[in-house]
């Protein structure tokens, strides 16, 4: 976004996220969206701005439940620990980001059930689970993506922390339109991938995450799980009537998906926008919003 004569709003578009901070850094622009690898362009300079705010946004790593290795859930869960969500957060998401616990229960969802045990990393575990699962040398599995925001970045990361437990991550990235294909299962490496990782944007609550991505004739489950008993606990939370009644049923849910493990989220992302110091009072949703009701601009 740039401003006009009158002050009247512009939007442009861009196809790459590299010309939009060209066209920032050369005054062109105001406001652009961010990613971590643009905030690096502008780290230090007095001239942008770099806001904030927190999301349920994440980028859920897939397992496909009815694929080998990954019929095991005790190999799900192997893989799982393999992450330092911390250093994740601290490294790949420079601190803006919390720390996920492998369900799209997002910390700043009310209905989260906080009590439940964080995941942590612990390859020793990991390893002692793909040894009862009978591949104690681990095995080799490819990861498919796409080529979007810090994803490719992220699976490098997974594929390091992975050979930490003897798994040996091959990394398939595609350009975004080949990843989605079509977006419906048999023709889409979304939804057909034995591993993969996919970008989920802010929601308001879990509901669309827990139905779409997970619940058996989910249209987003790429993880392809079926569980009865997870169905089951849906309706449950679908039918609390406050916020205790919700809790409990979402930490019935959490705890089953932690055990299970059809997907990975090691994180919450926060959204962010970053803005030229020639405006103020930029604000933003985490969806995405742009709201300049309320912006001034500093005279040169």
């Amino acid at each position: 976004m740039n401003r006009s004569q009158g002050h009247e709003p512009e939007i442009k578009f861009f196809d790459d996220e590299q010309a939009q901070v060209v066209a920032l850094q050369a005054g062109q622009l105001d406001v652009i969206p961010s990613t971590t690898r643009l905030e690096l362009a502008i780290e230090g300079n007095a001239n942008f701005r770099l806001l904030s705010v927190q999301a349920s946004s994440h980028d859920a790593v897939h397992l496909r439940t009815d694929q080998a290795p990954f019929t095991d859930k005790r190999v799900r869960r192997a893989l799982a620990l393999t992450l330092d969500r911390e250093a994740i957060v601290k490294g790949l998401l420079k601190g803006r980001a919390i720390a996920g616990n492998d369900t799209p229960f997002a910390p700043i969802f009310p209905s989260a059930d906080p009590s439940v045990p964080q995941r942590k990393q612990d390859i020793a575990e990991a390893k002692r689970l793909l040894a009862e699962a009978g591949v104690p040398n681990g095995f080799e599995v490819t990861l498919t993506t796409e080529r979007a925001y810090d994803i490719p970045d992220y699976a490098v990361i997974i594929q390091n922390f992975a050979k930490k437990a003897g798994i040996d991550v091959k990394l398939n990235v595609l350009p975004q339109d080949a990843y989605y294909g079509s977006a419906t299962f048999g023709s889409s490496p979304w939804l057909d991938s034995n591993l993969g990782i996919t970008d989920f944007g802010h929601r308001g609550t879990p509901d669309i995450f827990l139905n779409a991505t997970l619940k058996s004739d989910g249209a987003w489950n790429a993880a392809h799980f079926k569980n009865a008993d997870y169905d089951a606990l849906l309706v449950d939370y679908g039918k609390a009537r406050d916020l205790q009644a919700q809790r409990i049923a979402a930490g019935r849910i959490q705890t089953l998906l932690l055990d299970e493990t059809p997907e990975i989220i090691s994180y919450f992302s926060q959204y962010s926008r970053i803005t030229s110091n020639k405006v103020e009072s930029v604000r933003f949703t985490a969806i995405s919003h742009l709201l300049l009701d309320r912006v001034t601009f500093v005279q040169a």
